[in-house]
């Protein structure tokens, strides 16, 4: 939801204007009892987009784009985003980000 999302992409792009377009749950649309995220709303090619969320059902339609994490609960301790943050730099140099992401679909479990 944006209310918290915004924080967070703030902390994480630290005011370089990388996560400038962002996307949340007023965005998506509701299928399957839930909420879908549709990636090709954005743009036709998918090939520099991903989608980082808890939600399996949310990136059900573009698995190849997805990075899954664990969902967060008010925890201090949690350092998820942190330690994905090395992986996040990587992708900037990828010329598709799914030939990164696919590396870990077979397990499709949050990576972090």
């Amino acid at each position: 939801m944006e209310i918290y999302g915004t924080s967070v992409a703030d902390k994480l792009d630290r005011g370089r204007g990388m996560l400038s377009r962002r996307y949340f749950r007023q965005h998506c649309t509701m299928d399957y009892g839930g909420y879908t995220k549709d990636l090709s709303a954005i743009q036709p090619d998918l090939s520099s987009i991903f989608i980082l969320d808890n939600s399996p059902g949310a990136y059900r339609k573009f698995p190849e784009n997805a990075i899954p994490i664990r969902s967060w609960f008010s925890d201090p301790a949690d350092t998820c985003l942190l330690n994905l943050l090395p992986f996040l730099d990587a992708l900037r140099f990828a010329s598709d980000v799914r030939s990164v992401l696919s590396r870990n679909q077979q397990l499709h479990q949050p990576m972090w």
